[in-house]
């Protein structure tokens, strides 16, 4: 999907809209448009509780696939799109349920096309040499989880092992835990094995309970056999 493109076309339909942002429980925010009367939220943070929310509804229900919160002059719509991502709107009471359902397929059909139009003309072009085996990460700079945890990254197995064992101890709420938690060691350590210990404390933090903290230790000790 063009998230972009998906997002353009929401605030073009809809006026009504006065923001939207989608949010991914392992990358973050995948795409933002915000006007004025919205420009001070905090869409990170505000993907991060309601999709933990969502997912720990759905443990005790069915699955949650949309979600709203009022506010006196406007209304925050949450709904799963199908690549598993948060879409939030943020809108006037006026526009109803099924003009946002309507419009969201439209949009999605749209997105669907152009994403297919550019692989196709990227498939007919050369591409340039990369060398796929090698990813970098820089101090102070916020990481992209799904490249940082992608099958081959050199990171990928243990972040997966912390960030299985930490939802062991806190459930769903883990996957957005773990991004926020990732994001404050990247500002602080450069993304590498030699510094993967540095994220134990942050992690431990985050864990209530001593005897959580004391089996969470103990499950994660091979990662760490020099020590």
């Amino acid at each position: 999907m063009n998230h972009k493109i998906f997002l353009s076309d929401l605030f073009t339909s809809l006026p009504e809209i006065n923001g939207a942002f989608i949010f991914s429980s392992r990358s973050g925010i995948v795409a933002k448009q915000l006007d004025q009367e919205t420009s001070g939220f905090n869409p990170l943070a505000i993907g991060k509780k309601i999709a933990g929310i969502a997912a720990i509804a759905s443990e005790q229900l069915s699955d949650i696939t949309q979600i709203e919160v009022n506010f006196d002059t406007m209304i925050l719509s949450g709904r799963l799109l199908p690549d598993q991502n948060w879409l939030f709107l943020l809108h006037t009471p006026e526009l109803s349920s099924s003009m946002i359902r309507m419009t969201l397929q439209m949009a999605l059909n749209n997105s669907n096309q152009e994403s297919d139009d550019t692989q196709a003309n990227q498939a007919e072009s050369p591409a340039e040499d990369m060398d796929e085996d090698v990813i970098t990460f820089q101090k102070g700079h916020q990481v992209d989880m799904e490249v940082l945890m992608s099958p081959g990254a050199p990171l990928a197995k243990p972040l997966n092992i912390l960030q299985d064992e930490l939802a062991n101890c806190i459930g769903p709420a883990a996957l957005p835990v773990f991004q926020d938690i990732v994001n404050r060691w990247c500002q602080e350590h450069t993304p590498a094995l030699d510094t993967l210990k540095h994220l134990i404390p942050l992690i431990d933090k985050e864990i209530d309970d001593t005897k959580d903290i004391k089996a969470f230790h103990a499950n994660i000790k091979n990662l760490f056999p020099q020590e």
